[in-house]
């Protein structure tokens, strides 16, 4: 029988869960030495543009923009850029133009992008947004009450996309503290807003609420936060800072431009106060899909590598932070190798050496060691999930949800397999996730302003 030492695998496997521990403790830092108060008193609050790209989105869109209309702050503008859509979204986005009008609420605007141009993908609708809100800005249109583009903000938001009235109330201060003068973009918190449809959404919004959450409000002290495609806030002037059109190629453009925005000294904030509830995918096809292109686009982003270790404006912990953020993608590899060598140890055709505990010679620190290392992220996860889902578990429903979080990561090895199959081709085409109609999720009993 074949002998193999695995003690690089738990170094490995120790590793990760070293870094998570130290996300943890940042986190409890920070919570116990609360932020100060952010008050705009005495500042303009910023404008903010809320910009939904929409192709093909007549299942999704008026509930968005039922939110949108709802939100308590007053100096906004919703723009939806109309992707060459086919079916009825430019008419009902047309209908909400309308409607708001008559409401004596926030300005709605439609963007149509023509045929020849559109569905070239999300960051090409976003760079015209973009361009937009600049051309806004330099013609000093008056809706923008004469602001400069650093007191400007692009709010980026998925068709499907809703957000909490108070929402923006709670971003925008971000950008007006003096401690803060530096923020040039923030991302909140996403929930899954059929969480409870089946095990699947319900997987989803443990990754989103408990471990993303996690790992996000974490960086926040590190000055690291990676924007997602939901729920992301950033200065019109830290978008020009780039010198070109802000959103590339990449599959995972959010994470790409925050990256960018990183490497020129801005400051990324997370917010964990309020968040974006978004459908998730009901069925596993789909949803290996778009994780095999969330995937996919991680590797595209290790070409920032060079640039974070070249920067002389990012500081050495949020350097080193990004390397492993864009590393631990490949890490699900690592655990995956772990599985196979137990089960084949299991199955009497390897013996598995494992020696990288050996140092403990107390048989009880041992086992409460080895139990830390196995459960201990997980049990961290879920308890964060506990405290922010919109509807928590049963306590005696937590065992089986733990075992079924931990199976649902191993899915994702297909995703990994699809995503290398596709960067070996050479393609980098996807088609749009697929939307289905779904009710409110969020509250909207405020008053429109």
């Amino acid at each position: 029988m074949i002998t193999v030492n695995v003690t690089w695998l738990s170094w490995l496997m120790a590793i990760a869960v070293a870094y998570y521990a130290l996300l943890l403790a940042v986190m409890a830092v920070r919570r116990t030495a609360r932020r100060r108060s952010r008050s705009a008193a005495g500042q303009r609050l910023p404008f903010m543009v809320l910009v939904i790209p929409a192709h093909n989105e007549q299942a999704v869109i008026s509930q968005t923009l039922t939110t949108l209309d709802r939100l308590d702050y007053p100096d906004r503008l919703i723009l939806v850029m109309d992707d060459g859509s086919v079916d009825a979204t430019a008419d009902l986005a047309r209908h909400w133009v309308t409607a708001s009008r008559l409401a004596g609420s926030g300005p709605v605007r439609i963007v149509s992008r023509s045929r020849d141009i559109a569905g070239q993908g999300k960051g090409a609708v976003l760079n015209h947004a973009f361009a937009h809100v600049t051309r806004m800005a330099a013609d000093h249109d008056p809706l923008l009450g004469g602001r400069s583009p650093d007191e400007i903000v692009i709010g980026v938001m998925d068709a499907d996309g809703q957000l909490e009235a108070d929402a923006l109330s709670k971003v925008a201060p971000y950008f007006l503290s003096r401690r803060n003068r530096r923020v040039g973009a923030v991302q909140i918190g996403v929930r899954i807003a059929n969480a409870t449809v089946n095990l699947l959404t319900r997987m989803q919004d443990f990754e989103f609420v408990g471990f993303s959450a996690l790992v996000q409000e974490a960086r926040n002290g590190l000055g690291s936060v990676g924007l997602g495609g939901n729920g992301q806030f950033t200065r019109l002037s830290a978008l020009l800072s780039l010198g070109r059109d802000p959103w590339t190629k990449c599959l995972t453009e959010d994470l790409d431009v925050s990256l960018s925005l990183a490497e020129l000294g801005w400051d990324i904030a997370y917010c964990p106060d309020t968040f974006v509830a978004q459908q998730g995918l009901t069925r596993i096809g789909p949803l290996l899909r778009q994780r095999a292109r969330w995937i996919q686009g991680h590797y595209q982003c290790w070409r920032h590598l060079g640039p974070i270790w070249r920067s002389g404006k990012l500081p050495w912990r949020a350097k080193i932070d990004l390397s492993i953020y864009l590393l631990m993608v490949a890490f699900l590899l690592v655990v995956v190798a772990g599985l196979v060598v137990s089960i084949l140890g299991w199955a009497r055709v390897l013996i598995p050496i494992n020696t990288s505990l050996d140092y403990i010679t107390n048989p009880y620190i041992h086992s409460l060691v080895q139990l830390l290392l196995s459960v201990g992220p997980l049990a961290v996860f879920i308890s964060v999930y506990q405290l922010r889902a919109a509807s928590a578990l049963r306590w005696f429903e937590l065992p089986a949800f733990a075992v079924l979080f931990a199976s649902y990561a191993y899915l994702f090895l297909i995703s990994q397999i699809w995503a290398w199959a596709r960067i070996a081709a050479g393609r980098g085409g996807w088609a749009k996730t697929p939307r289905v109609s779904a009710d409110i999720a969020v509250q909207i009993d405020r008053q429109p302003c």
